[in-house]
């Protein structure tokens, strides 16, 4: 790829510190004091979504791998909002069903399919697609 045709990804900056700082000064003498503070905005609000996942019957000494897609669904129109994915060894003597806990994803408003996205007392509306199959092959031997 020639130089000219390189992507300059533009310089940005987040700021993620959302405190507002408050100075109270209590004079010589004075032991009580009422302060009312400037409203503040609520920020970087967003969603966590916890997921657990099983994979039924999985056969011995053999590795699965799985992957789960996340969208969001707005007005018919889906749009993926993270994908994982995991390779799981099941090195037991027997099928045994596989169970992936604590799946975590964070969903801030700012990426969400909203008109308001500093709101979240708007409804979302999320879609989870689920494979998985096994990462082990028999080969075989002989000629086909």
């Amino acid at each position: 790829m020639s130089r000219e045709n390189e992507k300059v990804m533009p310089d940005f900056t987040v700021d993620v510190n959302d405190t507002i700082n408050h100075s109270i000064c209590f004079e010589s003498g004075e032991n009580n004091k009422c302060v009312t503070l400037a409203d503040q905005d609520l920020f970087s609000v967003g969603r966590f979504l916890t997921l657990r996942l099983t994979v039924k019957n999985v056969a011995p000494n053999k590795q699965i791998a799985i992957g789960i897609k996340i969208y969001e669904t707005t007005g018919g129109t889906r749009v993926i909002k993270g994908n994982k994915m995991y390779a799981v060894a099941h090195n037991g003597e027997c099928c045994q069903n596989i169970t992936l806990k604590n799946i975590h994803f964070v969903l801030p408003e700012e990426i969400a399919e909203t008109d308001d996205k500093s709101n979240i007392c708007s409804r979302r509306t999320f879609d989870i697609e689920t494979t998985s199959h096994y990462i082990d092959i028999d080969r075989c031997h002989g000629k086909v």
